[in-house]
């Protein structure tokens, strides 16, 4: 393997790397909101509409 080629490689390793990186970033966010969102839907359930808490 010639220098040329390993430099290819390295580079595309690391292109490889960061557009998984960002993904799974994006994944990682959408799931945190999905959770946020059931957690209010959950707590919503508890207490129904019209009904106070003193």
């Amino acid at each position: 393997m010639n220098f040329e080629a390993g430099i290819r490689f390295i580079v595309f390793l690391v292109i490889f790397g960061v557009t998984n990186y960002l993904i799974m970033l994006r994944r990682y966010e959408n799931d945190i909101k999905k959770k946020k969102y059931l957690q209010q839907e959950k707590i919503s359930r508890l207490y129904p509409k019209g009904s106070f808490i003193f």
